[in-house]
């Protein structure tokens, strides 16, 4: 006799509830059992999933194109056949949740900067704005000063603004942050949108970001995030959110060659090299340097959407853990030998169809969870976490009753999983839930080993988290059968190769399905254990991220 995963999911649930019948409310697995009953995780179906969606024929799943509704329609169907219900609005009468992108790019020809009021400054050389996503126009004039990486945070021993006032200046400020920050806060401290706030909570005239590196790399960048444009989401009430928010204050953005900044300053290069690794005191300009000008945004919009789905609880339905993963990649780009597709098969086509299985877990379960769990394939990740901060700040639900964010974004399954990195988990009570769910399945915990790459910050679960909402981003350890290192120069090959590239396709050679299979597992098992504690997430009381709750 030959049984489906329906009749198998079936004979182990009535196992579990003693014969009692599957329709039995609110039994809670134990850890041995949860464990168990995530072996039903198929490892062909993970494997279909990102084979439909890394297809070339979806050119890489841009928003705002016709291949990416197909990637859109194709989640929404699978949550139809799994029982997920619509959950797009609060109506429950789609599973899209709409929004509209703008892209803002600077018109060259009308934006202008001039130094001391003579020194016109060369755009794309010297200089450039980046697109200002809520004013069209606005004018400019201010002394510049040398804002460090312009990090405010006392608690830690590090604040730029101590003894410097920038209201009503233009302040230059490094990329990055110091490394003497935990990783995590070094994270967020160092995103250049926290940079943005706080310079501009401070009253500060403009932001100039130093940009490191020749002047085709410049110019380069330029191009990028000039003229080709940033993104932003507009909100319910018109505002646009995103990287290219520059506040109340603040009338500009834009970043300044290292090398004309030298010229301009009259600061050495030495004194910058000692500020980046020792946090020593940085100069000001020898002489007095005030710029002044204009900058003229042009705004392009273009419609896209959250696909949701919603998985009723039990005796708190009321109350919502909220998995993402984001559905979009990058399109059709520069051609890579003869290839110009960038498919997003790991990043993160993987991430969607392992959110996808975790739903299908969740819909086989014994009994209904505690609680309710919304599935969130996210827009716009690529383009700022775009999708997700309008889901994180305008969700179906009451937002304070999310209790949680699990996110799975390219957890790239290329070896063996053996060690994993819980990123944001060692801020919460998160981490005694996967403490429990890795010993349940022989993993070992490792400390983010790449902090400087501030991977907190850099994916969806960030935007819950600044709405006062524990998070979860679980990523790869390093740990081999031989090394508890060893997987840290394939992962490095790895994403120097097909990270961002045409050739992150589905290849056998650059999968592993039984660490997929790992890893779906995993990230239930951690949702199951939040949803049905007796308590929901906390913050530690010593957590950075404390502050955020609401």
């Amino acid at each position: 006799m030959i049984l489906s995963r329906k009749n198998t999911c079936l004979i182990f649930c009535l196992g579990l509830l003693f014969f009692t019948g599957c329709e039995k409310k609110e039994t809670v697995l134990s850890d041995q059992n949860l464990a168990k009953f995530s072996e039903s995780v198929q490892a062909e179906d993970i494997r279909y999933h990102i084979a439909v969606l890394a297809n070339d024929s979806l050119k890489g799943r841009l928003p705002g194109t016709p291949e990416y509704d197909i990637a859109m329609a194709y989640v929404a169907d699978r949550y139809k056949e799994l029982g997920i219900t619509p959950f797009g609005n609060k109506e429950g009468s789609t599973y899209y949740q709409t929004l509209i992108l703008r892209n803002s790019t600077i018109d060259t020809a009308q934006s202008f900067m001039i130094s001391n009021g003579k020194d016109s400054l060369q755009v794309g050389t010297d200089y450039f704005f980046l697109g200002n996503a809520n004013e069209k126009e606005s004018e400019f004039s201010g002394d510049l000063v040398m804002a460090g990486f312009a990090i405010q945070a006392p608690e830690y021993g590090f604040n730029d603004f101590e003894n410097l006032d920038v209201k009503g200046k233009i302040a230059v400020v490094f990329l990055g942050g110091p490394s003497t920050l935990p990783a995590s806060e070094r994270a967020y401290l160092s995103n250049t949108v926290t940079k943005i706030q706080t310079l501009d909570r401070l009253g500060a005239e403009g932001v100039l970001f130093v940009m490191p590196g020749d002047s085709n790399r410049f110019k380069g960048i330029y191009d990028r995030m000039s003229q080709r444009g940033i993104h932003s989401v507009l909100m319910p009430d018109g505002k646009a959110l995103g990287r290219s928010d520059f506040g109340d204050h603040l009338k500009f953005g834009g970043f300044v060659s290292e090398s004309f900044l030298s010229e301009l300053t009259g600061i050495s290069d030495e004194n910058w090299k000692n500020y980046r690794e020792n946090a020593a005191a940085l100069d000001q300009p020898s002489a007095n340097v005030q710029l002044s000008g204009k900058v003229v945004s042009k705004f392009i919009e273009f419609d896209s959407a959250n696909v949701l789905g919603l998985l009723e609880g039990g005796e708190l339905k009321d109350e919502y853990i909220v998995h993402t993963a984001h559905l979009d990649h990058i399109g059709i780009g520069k051609a890579i030998d003869g290839d110009s597709i960038y498919n997003g098969a790991h990043d993160n086509a993987s991430g969607i169809s392992a959110m996808i299985e975790i739903a299908r877990l969740y819909s086989n379960l014994p009994s209904k969870p505690k609680r309710s769990v919304i599935f969130a394939a996210v827009t716009a990740e690529e383009m700022g976490l775009l999708g997700s901060k309008y889901l994180a700040v305008n969700p179906p639900v009451d937002q304070q009753k999310i209790i949680a964010n699990v996110n799975t974004d390219m957890p790239t399954l290329i070896a063996p999983i053996l060690s994993v990195e819980p990123l944001g988990a060692e801020q919460s009570s998160i981490m005694e839930v996967v403490e429990r769910s890795t010993q349940q399945l022989n993993l070992s915990i490792d400390p983010d080993h790449a902090p400087e790459e501030v991977r907190f910050v850099r994916s969806d679960n960030l935007n819950f988290v600044l709405e006062g909402i524990p998070a979860l981003r679980m990523k790869y350890g390093l740990k081999t059968e031989s090394s508890e290192t060893g997987l840290d120069s394939v992962i490095k090959a790895f994403t120097k190769l097909h990270y961002h590239k045409p050739s992150d396709e589905l290849n056998d050679e650059t999968f592993n399905f039984d660490a997929a299979k790992t890893y779906v597992r995993l990230q239930f098992m951690n949702s199951y254990l939040i949803n049905v504690a007796a308590e929901k997430p906390s913050w530690n009381e010593d957590s950075f991220f404390k502050k955020f709750e609401k």
